[in-house]
């Protein structure tokens, strides 16, 4: 997958006439989420599935970081932890509706996980989807195919998560992140966004699976084409 985003170069600043605006900024990553989710969506037939990429630029000088920074110029956000019962994991968003006009659905949070952040237990996003791009540090995603209801913690797969790749899964994929002895910050386009506190912003499977309490392999693979995985 290919799209155009204007990110802006190191150095330039959100007054910079040459250099994209926060809203730009914003708005191009809502629209690589929707052209990501689009493909997933026609390879997998509509299933909860799962692809891997990773973010690249073309030109001197391109700055995926000095981009968010940009952003967060004009639309300072503060974290707040805990993030879906995780003392460790904190986020905050920018909200579409709020930013871009009354019609856009959705949101591009910050996520960050502390060192050791191993205890976000294994969930779904029930009416949600997520477009997630590594922004700097180290950590795990974790997955399965199976579904929230027969979820037994028995064919979890993980994969090491290094800055600048990108995780792409619909609606109703059993999934978590987990952080060993660096610090993880993600940027992760909500299509929906439904606010942090909703109550079905998440759901738990019956069976609690987490990094913490679970023995897994930490294989490290590397990232170089997209590659559906479910």
């Amino acid at each position: 997958m290919h799209h155009a985003i204007p990110f802006p170069t190191a150095g330039s600043t959100e007054s910079d006439s040459s250099g994209p605006s926060g809203r730009e900024i914003l708005t191009a990553m809502f629209n690589i989420a929707r052209d990501g989710l689009d493909i997933l969506r026609r390879e997998s037939g509509g299933r909860p599935s799962v692809s891997i990429g990773n973010v690249r630029g073309t030109g001197r000088g391109v700055s995926l970081s000095r981009a968010i920074e940009v952003l967060e110029g004009p639309y300072p956000i503060e974290l707040s932890y805990p993030f879906e019962g995780s003392d460790r994991v904190g986020g905050a968003a920018w909200v579409g509706r709020y930013l871009i006009g009354p019609d856009e659905p959705a949101a591009l949070a910050k996520l960050h996980w502390l060192p050791g952040a191993d205890d976000l237990p294994m969930h779904i996003h029930p009416f949600s989807d997520r477009f997630i791009v590594v922004l700097k540090g180290r950590g795990y995603f974790h997955y399965t195919q199976q579904s929230l209801v027969d979820f037994d913690g028995s064919s979890v797969q993980t994969i090491a998560a290094r800055e600048r790749d990108v995780f792409v899964f619909s609606r109703g994929t059993v999934h978590t992140f987990s952080t060993a002895e660096s610090d993880l910050v993600l940027l992760s386009c909500q299509l929906p966004y439904l606010p942090f506190d909703h109550p079905e912003q998440y759901r738990l499977p019956a069976h609690r699976w987490t990094a913490q309490s679970a023995s897994f392999d930490r294989a490290q693979i590397s990232f170089g084409r997209w590659s559906r995985l479910v």
